[in-house]
């Protein structure tokens, strides 16, 4: 392993430490695996979104999106409806229970980092966020996607 395979290494298991240790979540704790991803990109949209859409926005299989949905469905958090246009899709939406959630849940997340930044103080924090542009910036430019730690990170951040 070179000397930046090894730091990539070391910072995905920061991550993963980091992942272990944050709280537990109250309200939410009953969520299944993906339902968390599913309303946080219903809530960025704020439109109804076809469960087409959501596969592949979020890189899952039809069936564990279908899955997913069910689950949401049953507890209330979406509503799924036929598109006018087209009958054979579903376009999926937030219902208002589900809105409410996500909007406790980034609130809960503004608070905590905010909470981690005071710590950290105004300087470092104000570096912190300058290279996570400049490594967004540069993962881009190696042909798009965000590497899967800081994939990780960002949804972490609504947990």
């Amino acid at each position: 392993m070179d000397h930046y395979e090894e730091l990539a290494h070391r910072f995905f298991e920061e991550m993963r430490q980091y992942k272990e240790f944050r709280p537990r979540q109250d309200d939410v704790s009953a969520l299944m695996r993906g339902e968390m991803a599913v309303l946080r990109l219903l809530d960025d949209e704020q439109r109804r979104v076809s469960a087409g859409d959501l596969s592949r926005l979020l890189e899952m299989t039809t069936s564990r999106v279908a899955a997913v949905l069910n689950s949401l469905e049953k507890k209330g958090l979406i509503e799924r409806c036929a598109d006018a246009a087209d009958r054979r899709r579903v376009l999926v939406a937030l219902t208002e229970r589900g809105g409410a959630l996500c909007a406790r849940k980034k609130e809960a997340a503004r608070k905590r980092l905010a909470a981690v930044f005071e710590r950290l103080g105004q300087e470092d924090t104000d570096q912190f966020i300058r290279l996570i542009r400049r490594i967004a910036q540069i993962s881009e430019s190696l042909g798009g996607r965000a590497p899967e730690g800081l994939k990780q990170a960002k949804e972490d951040a609504y947990e």
